[in-house]
């Protein structure tokens, strides 16, 4: 394997956010070092392992964006194929229902942004996008209710992009990220609260036991705290921040415009029966998160942001995608 190839795969390992001591800065320099070099004989084959990367090894997104944003500042157009190339895979994610690319590239995308590779406001339009065919999905008249996992899924996307990005998006394109936040608010009035009779390793709060909180109204009220409190993760890292005064200089490309997927057949032409069959068609394809996990010892909450708990979850989920496949493309 090719000492590039190597130091990507390996970014991070030994750095404090990987229980090492090796300093981040200096890691994120020499890979983009050794990139930079071998760009002029391989830049195709460096543009397709850098995204292969992101979607094989999403917990060193943080550290791939910073990479890019670096290589920017020495070579736009190499970098706009990545943004084009992300661009294309985001699409055929959406067109056949891939929930882990679309999750992990809605990441990659605000990693992306934060390295100013990516226009704040691109960012934003594939939220509202997202968001107006969530809310037209659920939408009894115009939608089909009985798809609401698909809008549930869009929105849960959005919102755990934020920890990574929220910062960013809502210092650089304040009204776009209000519009967002009011397009969710807006979506959670109309959606039906999803009910579940939890299993035995999921923890039995006293709010989701009792039906007040499902997954996504939870993981709003963590996001809303994280906003009153300036969108300060201190689990997420944020390496882009070392290279901020470099990164600036760069240029932020456009991402080109996406399409979310044809709305199912309205509610008004389904029967009871096939009501409940396009439901439990939906739920199959986009898979519901009704609870928390019970991943930490009571006492250990105390001393976590609510959002902590959330993005150790994606963590979680990040370990399950590597461990289920994507390291063979990689490797």
């Amino acid at each position: 394997m090719s000492s590039w190839r190597t130091l990507l795969l390996r970014i991070g390992n030994k750095c404090p956010e990987y229980g090492g001591s090796a300093d981040v800065k200096e890691h994120i320099e020499t890979c983009y070092g050794v990139v930079r070099r071998e760009l002029e004989h391989s830049a195709g084959d460096i543009s397709n392992f850098l995204i292969e990367c992101a979607e094989g090894l999403p917990h060193k997104i943080p550290l791939l964006g910073t990479v890019i944003g670096l290589l920017n500042l020495e070579n736009e157009d190499f970098v706009k194929g990545i943004v084009e190339t992300t661009q294309t895979r985001f699409q055929e994610a959406l067109d056949s229902g891939n929930c882990d690319r679309i999750r992990v590239l809605m990441r990659f995308l605000t990693a992306l942004m934060c390295s100013k590779v990516l226009q704040p406001a691109s960012l934003a339009v594939v939220f509202e996008t997202l968001l107006s065919s969530a809310a037209t999905t659920v939408d009894e008249e115009k939608g089909n209710p009985s798809w609401q996992a698909r809008g549930d899924f869009f929105v849960t996307c959005i919102l755990s992009c934020l920890p990574w990005g929220g910062s960013e998006l809502a210092e650089q394109v304040p009204e776009e990220m209000e519009r967002v936040m009011v397009g969710v608010e807006a979506y959670l009035s109309i959606r039906s609260h999803n009910a579940d009779t939890g299993l035995s390793f999921f923890e039995e709060d006293d709010d989701l036991s009792a039906g007040e909180k499902d997954f996504l109204e939870d993981l709003w009220d963590r996001i809303k705290f994280l906003s009153s409190n300036g969108w300060k993760a201190d689990s997420v890292p944020r390496p882009h921040l070392a290279f901020e005064a470099q990164l600036v200089g760069g240029k932020a490309h456009e991402f080109g415009p996406i399409n979310a997927p044809e709305q199912p057949e309205p509610l008004s032409q389904l029967s009871g029966v096939t009501y409940g069959r396009e439901k439990h068609n939906a739920e199959l394809r986009y898979p519901q998160r009704i609870r928390r996990l019970n991943i930490f010892p009571t006492g250990k909450n105390e001393d976590m942001q609510p959002v902590d708990r959330f993005i150790v979850e994606e963590y979680l989920l990040d370990v399950l995608l590597f461990l289920n496949g994507w390291f063979v493309k990689i490797l």
